[in-house]
C-alpha cells in the first residue's frame, strides 16, 4: 500500500492512500457477497451467487460503491500502522482521488505541536502587602457580627446605635447631570447607586431596606439622621457624598435621602471576651488576635504567589508557539459546556432550558466557549511541556505521604475507608496533586530568580495552598471512523 504524507496547519496530516490491487479485489469479493444477501440472485442461496454474476446484474459501479466504506476503513488503519501515525481524534475524507487504482485522501489530527520559549528566564515580582491592625481589628468585627442576634423591643422607643432597623428608603442624586427627564439615581443605604428609575412624579421608588445602625456602616448623615426615629417616622435627609466614596459617579454630590422608619429591632452584641468561645477558639482574645493576625498574613501570601503564578503563566503562554488540533479545542469547549449543565441541575435547570431562554442553539453555546477552552488548552499544554523539560516525576513515596496529609483531615474511624478510595478510584488524581505542588513551586522559584538550573527536584509548597491545574496532556488514539 502506497501512503503519502502531508504535514498541514493546526497539528494536521494529509494522508494519500492508494490501496493495493489485491486488497481492492478481495473487498470487491467481501461486497459481492453482501450485495447477494441483500438481494437474492434466482437459483443461489442469499450471499452464494458467485461475483461476476452479481457484477453483471448490478454493475461494477454498485460493487465499489458497497466496497468503499470498507475499503477506507481498513486502509486507513493499515496506513496509520505503517506510518507510525499518533493519531488525536477522527479522520475526515477529503475526497476519493480515483477508483481504478483505489486512491483517497484524508485529512488526520495528531498530537499538538508546542514550543517553548526561554521559560527559565521569566520574573515576576512577589507583592506580599502587609497586614495592618486595622484589617485584624475588621475581622475580628466581623466574626462578631456572625454571633450578633436580634431582639424586638419590651416597649417603643427611638433608634438608638446599635439597633437594626428597617426602613423605606428613596434616594435622589440633587444633580443635573445625574439626573434628567425626572430619571432618580437609586442609592442603596450606602449610598451606593443601584439604577436610575424614571417616575410619572418624578420621586424616586422606595425600597425597603434593613440597615445597622453602627458608625462606619452607613453614610455619616444617614446614620445621624437615622438615630433618634421612632416607627412610623418620616424624614428627609440630605448628604454629602464623599470624594473617595465606592462610586465615582456621586462622589462630591449633594445626595437626598428620604426615609421612613418601619421597625425596630435591638442588636445584641456578644461581649469581646465571648469571642474566643462562640467561634471554638481555645484561648484568651489576645491570642485569638493573634491568629487572625497570622491567618491573614497566610492568606496574603497565598493571594500574592498566586497573583505570581498566574502572570508567570500568562508570560509562558505568550512567549510559546503552539499548533493545536482544532478537535481538541473543540472537545474541551463540549466538556466546558457540560460543566456547566451539571451546575444547573443543581438547581434543577436543564442545559436545554437554558439554550432556549438564551436563544441560541448546542453547537452556538460550544462555540461561544471556544476561545476560552482554546486559552485553557494552552495553558495545560505549556505547563505540560515544563514539567517534561524538568522531568518532574512522582514518587511512590510521595503519593503515600500526600495521602497520609489527606487523612488528616478526617476522624479516624473514617480514615481506612477513605485510604481505600484514595488508593484504588482516586490515585491518578492524588498523582496530580503532588505534580501540581511541585510544578507550583518550580514557577514560583524560577520566576522569583531562585532557580536557574535545571533540576528535578522542586521545593514542597506547603500542602494547604491551592494548586495550578497543569497535568501532562493525555494521549489518546481515538478509533477510525470515517465518513464516505
Amino acid at each position: 500500500m502506497k501512503v503519502t504524507t502531508e504535514k498541514l496547519p493546526k497539528s494536521l496530516v494529509s494522508l494519500q492512500i492508494e490501496v493495493d490491487r489485491d486488497q481492492f479485489e478481495r473487498s470487491l469479493d467481501q461486497a459481492a457477497r453482501r450485495l447477494s444477501q441483500k438481494f437474492p440472485i434466482h437459483g443461489f442461496r442469499p450471499g452464494k451467487a458467485p461475483r461476476f454474476l452479481i457484477e453483471r446484474t448490478f454493475g461494477r459501479a454498485a460493487l465499489i460503491e458497497e466496497a468503499t466504506e470498507d475499503l477506507i476503513n481498513n486502509a486507513y488503519k493499515k496506513a496509520i500502522q505503517q506510518e507510525q501515525i499518533e493519531v488525536v481524534g477522527p479522520p475526515q475524507l477529503e475526497r476519493i482521488d480515483s477508483v481504478e487504482p483505489f486512491v483517497f485522501t484524508v485529512k488526520v489530527p495528531v498530537p499538538p505541536t508546542v514550543t517553548l520559549g526561554d521559560y527559565r528566564s521569566i520574573r515576576v515580582p512577589m507583592s506580599v502587602e502587609p497586614i495592618t491592625e486595622e484589617m485584624v481589628e475588621a475581622e475580628l468585627r466581623r466574626m462578631r457580627e456572625e454571633h450578633v442576634t436580634l431582639q424586638e423591643l419590651d416597649e417603643p422607643r427611638p433608634a438608638q446605635q446599635g439597633d437594626q432597623v428597617r426602613v423605606l428608603l428613596s434616594t435622589r442624586v440633587e444633580d443635573e447631570d445625574a439626573t434628567t427627564e425626572g430619571e432618580a439615581a437609586e442609592e442603596d443605604a450606602n449610598g451606593e447607586s443601584e439604577a436610575a428609575q424614571a417616575q410619572e412624579d418624578g420621586e424616586p421608588t422606595g425600597s425597603e431596606e434593613t440597615l445597622d445602625l453602627e458608625p462606619g456602616h452607613l453614610v455619616d448623615e444617614l446614620y445621624e439622621g437615622l438615630i433618634g426615629m421612632n416607627i412610623g417616622e418620616k424624614k428627609e435627609i440630605v448628604a454629602v457624598m464623599p470624594d473617595d466614596h465606592a462610586e465615582e459617579s456621586i462622589r462630591g454630590k449633594k445626595v437626598t435621602f428620604k426615609v421612613e422608619l418601619l421597625g425596630i429591632k435591638r442588636r445584641i452584641v456578644p461581649a469581646w471576651e465571648e469571642l474566643p468561645s462562640l467561634v471554638n477558639f481555645e484561648g484568651t482574645l489576645d491570642e485569638l488576635r493573634a491568629k487572625v493576625r497570622a491567618d491573614l498574613e497566610e492568606a496574603e501570601r497565598r493571594r500574592a504567589e498566586q497573583a505570581l503564578l498566574n502572570a508567570y503563566i500568562e508570560q509562558l503562554v505568550e512567549q510559546t508557539t503552539f499548533d493545536i488540533p482544532d478537535v481538541m479545542i473543540h472537545e474541551l469547549a463540549h466538556s466546558l459546556l457540560h460543566d456547566q449543565e451539571q451546575q444547573f441541575a443543581r438547581y434543577g435547570i436543564t442545559l436545554e432550558q437554558v439554550l432556549q431562554y438564551r436563544g441560541i442553539s448546542h453547537d452556538q453555546a460550544v462555540a461561544e466557549l471556544m476561545p476560552e477552552a482554546e486559552r485553557q488548552t494552552k495553558v495545560t499544554l505549556a505547563l505540560s511541556e515544563v514539567i517534561k523539560r524538568e522531568g518532574l516525576a512522582v514518587t511512590p513515596e510521595e503519593i503515600d505521604a500526600e495521602i497520609e496529609r489527606i487523612l488528616a483531615d478526617y476522624e479516624e474511624e473514617r480514615r481506612p475507608q477513605i485510604r481505600e478510595t484514595l488508593t484504588t478510584q482516586l490515585l491518578s488524581s492524588v498523582a496530580n496533586i503532588v505534580l501540581d505542588k511541585k510544578l507550583r513551586a518550580l514557577i514560583s522559584a524560577i520566576a522569583r530568580g531562585e532557580q536557574t538550573a535545571m533540576t528535578t527536584e522542586a521545593a514542597q509548597p506547603d500542602a494547604s495552598e491551592p494548586t495550578v491545574e497543569a497535568v501532562t496532556a493525555e494521549e489518546s488514539s481515538s478509533r477510525p471512523t470515517n465518513e464516505t
